[in-house]
């Protein structure tokens, strides 16, 4: 952990903001709205029984919990060497309390720790509804991994559509990086790992979401739909701050 750093303008959000110098993992953000999800406690219990915050979608042989004993909390989403479709995903049940309108960044830390194999696909990020064809979802922001471990970035306003946007990034399965949406400006939504801005030669515009639409839910996803490659994304926690619409 290096030195706690603080902005009293942050990213230009009018906003105080205390982070860690060296991560670039905010610590604590002056928004109205703030929501934090570390993990802790055991899977099955509280939020994770499926009917208060958290939901799950489990098929064929995936599996998504929390991760025992694991330091600081961990959610895991894996998918199975079995040849068969499969869908992990960790969502809010199609709840979408986040108004991305209202200056909202999201926030997260995670480990893509088995690299997707052919055919698995990995979103993170903030999206509309569950949709298990990722390029059908109408009304999203998220980071993509296909196959590989080559991030890109993707936005879809239902008519701005952004898709499979280089970052020039390919993640290493074991690290832990922090990735940021910022949605300060809904015209020009900007992606960041690690505090660096990526894919910023894109401007990915989502002005055109209707009020209705800009309410989102965070999501986090790993299919495939046939074959035995496997895929393991291990979040560590996630924050969204927003101003209160």
């Amino acid at each position: 952990m290096g030195r706690i750093k603080c902005e009293y303008n942050w990213q230009g959000t009018n906003r105080q903001v205390f982070y860690d110098g060296a991560t670039f993992e905010t610590l604590m953000a002056m928004f109205p709205v703030a929501f934090c999800e570390d993990f802790l406690g055991a899977s099955g219990s509280g939020p994770f029984d499926g009917t208060v915050m958290w939901g799950v979608v489990d098929v064929g042989d995936a599996t998504e919990a929390i991760v025992d004993d694991s330091a600081n909390g961990q959610f895991l989403l894996h998918l199975h060497a079995t040849s068969e479709a499969e869908d992990a995903v960790l969502y809010m049940s199609n709840n979408k309390t986040f108004d991305v309108g209202s200056g909202l960044i999201f926030e997260c830390r995670l480990d893509m720790a088995v690299v997707p194999g052919t055919g698995v696909c990995a979103v993170f990020g903030m999206c509309g509804d569950h949709n298990l064809d990722k390029d059908s979802a109408t009304e999203q922001a998220w980071f993509r991994l296909q196959a590989s471990a080559v991030l890109l970035t993707e936005s879809d306003d239902t008519t701005n559509n952004n898709d499979d946007t280089a970052t020039g990034i390919t993640l290493v399965a074991g690290t832990y990086n922090i990735f940021r949406i910022d949605f300060t400006d809904i015209s020009d939504v900007k992606f960041f790992v690690d505090g660096v801005r990526v894919s910023a030669s894109t401007t990915f515009d989502m002005s055109n979401l209707t009020a209705g639409e800009q309410q989102m839910q965070p999501y986090f996803s790993l299919d495939k739909a046939s074959g035995t490659a496997l895929g393991d994304l291990n979040i560590d926690y996630v924050k969204i701050w927003s101003d209160r619409s």
